[in-house]
């Protein structure tokens, strides 16, 4: 049918195709098993024909499939950069989450695609928005030792101490993953290294578990009174 026809070209490499169907009178939006052919173009990074689609008067955030991702969702979790480019300047929701799951923020803070959350952030993409779990895109950071996103987040204003539901914080899990230079990073923006998660153990206590000196001895260093 034309929904099908549609969405297998938007995820082909075939835009002449794509253009030749949008040119006969049918509903872009149309979809197959929740996909539409905003979604697959997006997904498979296929920027031209997202440019087509949009064009068509694609919409943005109406495109989500069964789990709620949406087109800018998919483009930031693969590191489609120009293509969430694009999906923002045609207003798509930068801090629309999938079902039970993250944020575009969060997914690519996930994937360490450093250009796409600087776009984010210069879309003014909510730097504090949790999943499930509440977890944030900098705690996301700091426990995989993202060091260029931590400090992406923190000069837009990330909020340093917010702990997921167990209390965990940032800093928490960097010294966890005994990252020095994180913990450094972190330290400087005047985390509390003494803030405990749900079973009363802090960052410091965290890092003399873990026996890492060199944490330790940037904490001690930046003890706080």
């Amino acid at each position: 049918d034309k929904a099908a026809e549609l969405v297998v070209a938007a995820s082909s490499n075939d835009a002449s195709l794509v253009e030749v169907l949008l040119q006969r009178p049918q509903d872009p939006n149309l979809s197959v098993r929740g996909r539409t052919p905003l979604f697959c173009a997006a997904y498979h990074g296929r920027l031209d024909i997202v440019r087509l689609l949009l064009e068509a008067s694609a919409e943005t955030d109406g495109a989500r499939c069964d789990d709620g991702a949406t087109p800018l969702f998919v483009a930031c979790q693969f590191g489609h950069l120009e293509i969430a480019r694009l999906l923002l300047e045609a207003k798509a929701d930068q801090d629309r989450d999938v079902k039970d799951g993250p944020t575009p923020l969060i997914i690519a803070c996930q994937s360490n695609y450093v250009e796409v959350v600087r776009l984010l952030l210069s879309e003014r993409a909510d730097s504090n928005k949790t999943d499930p779990i509440g977890g944030t895109p900098l705690s996301m950071a700091s426990a995989l030792g993202y060091i260029e996103i931590i400090r992406l987040l923190l000069e837009a204003n990330a909020d340093k101490e917010k702990a997921q539901r167990d209390g965990l914080t940032p800093l928490f899990f960097a010294c966890q993953g005994s990252d020095a230079e994180v913990v450094r990073v972190l330290l400087e923006a005047r985390a509390d290294q003494n803030k405990a998660c749900q079973n009363g153990v802090s960052p410091l206590s965290m890092a003399r578990m873990k026996q890492h000196e060199d944490v330790l001895r940037l904490l001690l260093e930046f003890t706080q009174p």
